[in-house]
Formats: C-alpha cells, structure tokens, sequence
C-alpha cells in the first residue's frame, strides 16, 4: 500500500487564510494575513506542497491569489491551485506561475467542450478536478449552487480522461469532527487518484484514510489548529 500523500491547505479570502466551516461564507476563521509567513512561523521551513484555494476567485470566477502562488512556487514548493479556474488562459498563466497542477471545478463540471479541450490542451497531470459533495451531489458556484450526482460526475470525466480528482466532504469541512466512514467508503472503489479532504480531525483519521487506500488527504483546520502537526506527515 503506498503512503498517504498529505497536502496542507491555504484557504485565502481577500488575501488572508481563513477555514469556512461547511463551505459557509458567514462562518469564517481568520488565522493569518500572510499566508508565506504563516508557513515559515509554524514550520519554520517550506513545506514539499501547498493545496492553494482563492475562495474569492471561487465565488467570483477568476483566480487572484497570483502573488501567493508565485511566492510559494519560486520557494520550490509544489502547489495546485484552485479556485476561479475557468478559461484555458487561466489556467496557462497558473501554470506559468508555477502551479504544478490546476484545480476544475464550477466550468469543468458544467461544460463538457470545455472539459475535453483543457484535457487535451495540458493533459491529465496538471489538472485536478474538484467534487465538494454535499448530500451525495456536486457544489459549484463556490458551494452556492448544487449540480450532478458527484459519483456519476466522477465517472464520466474518468471516461473523457481525467485521473486526478479532490473530494471534499462539505458537512465535515472545517468542523474537526472526523472521517464519515458512510461518506467515503464509496470513494474508495472509484478508479483514479482520489484526494480526500473535509472532516480530518486527526493522524488517526490520515491512518484510515492510509488504511482505505486513499492515496492523498487534504488538511486544512486541522494543521492550522494544531491537531496534525504537519511537520510529523510531511517533512520539510
């Protein structure tokens, strides 16, 4: 079984890194105004990789954390990029600035032209796409607005091609409450290379997630709370 790839999460709105609880705007955790420095306090090194997400780019539909991805890129640190991802130049000049990979959500999951041109354009292993599930159903919209069975979504972009895909589990994230076995026990038969985020509360619940073969985990509140130290699952 190979080992868990555990990706930290920086979550930003209007540039600071906040954690929602359950994808609500309202319910918002500041922890810090510079997500660079946030790191280098905590860690006091880099770490390997960085799941990067603009809830602002989210909402509005174009990303706007480019300062921050290009500081962490030129650092050497891996990141993929999410949010407001939805035009083909978008996601070049991500890539340019060093993302290793982009994450596909609200465009990728409505539009099936554009679906296929992005895979064929930069191919599977730049882009992610991004399921957040609530009630067995995909959010887009930044979670405002409710789409398609999220499993059958998954499986037909797996037959146009994608390989990479991040599964939030919205009524868990941000609440330190957890794994929802019920939740993710389905996730685990799907082909692909699944990441798996909200709820993870603890190096028990990355255990599990180990144990189901799951093969990445992000982990948002939990690092910034400091329930999962990071610097124990992914050294610098």
């Amino acid at each position: 079984m190979a080992a868990l790839e555990v990706w930290p999460a920086l979550d930003l709105l209007a540039g600071q890194v906040v954690r929602l609880t359950q994808g609500d705007y309202d319910r918002e955790t500041r922890y810090a105004d510079d997500p660079v420095a946030l790191l280098e306090t905590r860690l006091h090194c880099m770490p390997p990789r960085i799941h990067l997400i603009d809830l602002d780019g989210a909402r509005r539909g174009e990303f706007t954390a480019w300062s921050v991805l290009q500081r962490l890129a030129v650092m050497g640190v891996r990141v993929e990029a999410g949010g407001g991802f939805r035009t083909m130049g978008a996601i070049d000049r991500a890539l340019a600035h060093g993302a290793e990979r982009v994450i596909l959500g609200t465009r990728l999951l409505s539009d099936a032209h554009f679906a296929q041109a992005a895979l064929r354009h930069f191919g599977a292993s730049r882009l992610v796409a991004s399921l957040d599930v609530r009630h067995g159903r995909a959010q887009v919209q930044g979670w405002l607005e409710e789409g398609a069975d999220a499993l059958d979504t998954w499986d037909t972009l797996w037959q146009v091609g994608y390989r990479l895909v991040n599964v939030t589990d919205i009524s868990g994230d941000g609440t330190l409450r957890g794994l929802d076995e019920h939740f993710w026990q389905p996730w685990t038969k799907v082909p692909g290379n699944v990441g798996a985020g909200g709820g993870i509360a603890s190096p028990d619940d990355l255990r599990r997630l180990e144990s189901w073969g799951i093969p990445r985990a992000v982990v948002g509140k939990a690092w910034l709370e400091g329930q999962i130290d990071l610097k124990e699952v992914i050294p610098c």
